[in-house]
């Protein structure tokens, strides 16, 4: 996985955006998984078996992505990879979510940009509407519900919700779900 911070300013960095805004603009919208994932690994993203990249997905530096077997992004989802991204095996991001690792530095007089990675472990379920925001980790097992924006970890098997994220209950039941391929045209 090759984040933005890997790439120093200048040509090189300016083509791999142009990669990001080509599948945000057209590779995103064929009714394909098989020819978005072949893509998406061209441009140096890490999709391994049995996940699903759905239609209208927002990838913006594919690089910096890495999904885990079974696991799957939904319609409309949003993935800021420039930080980097990795969603572990037999994880749901609903449609709609946003994972964001990017941010500016407040304090900086140049308001510089500032990414830091996501990672989402085994097993989570990332809802409709919710947000990832930089630096953030999800645990095993975990469920953010929809809606929901996310600030601080969230440990294994907790359920959070609100914005910003609270806890609202620890799971009791381990999953252990293995993810499905997606019916064909998605």
């Amino acid at each position: 996985m090759i984040t933005i911070n890997d790439v120093p300013k200048g040509s090189k960095r300016k083509f791999y955006n142009a990669l990001g805004m080509l599948s945000g603009m057209s590779i995103s919208h064929i009714p394909s998984r098989h020819i978005r994932k072949w893509y998406y690994n061209l441009c140096g993203a890490k999709i391994e078996k049995n996940s699903v990249v759905f239609r209208n997905v927002d990838v913006l530096w594919p690089m910096g992505m890495q999904i885990d077997k079974g696991s799957s992004v939904g319609r409309y989802a949003l993935v800021d990879a420039r930080g980097g991204v990795y969603i572990g095996k037999n994880v749901t991001v609903a449609g709609g979510a946003r994972l964001i690792t990017g941010s500016h530095d407040i304090e900086s007089k140049d308001f510089v940009a500032v990414f830091k990675p996501i990672v989402i472990k085994d097993y989570a379920w990332i809802c409709t509407g919710a947000t990832i925001l930089q630096g953030v980790t999800i645990g095993s097992g975990a469920v953010v519900c929809a809606g929901a924006v996310v600030t601080k970890d969230v440990p294994d098997m907790c359920v959070v919700g609100g914005v910003p994220a609270k806890f609202i209950k620890k799971r009791v039941t381990n999953p252990e779900f293995n993810g499905v391929s997606a019916p064909i045209l998605h």
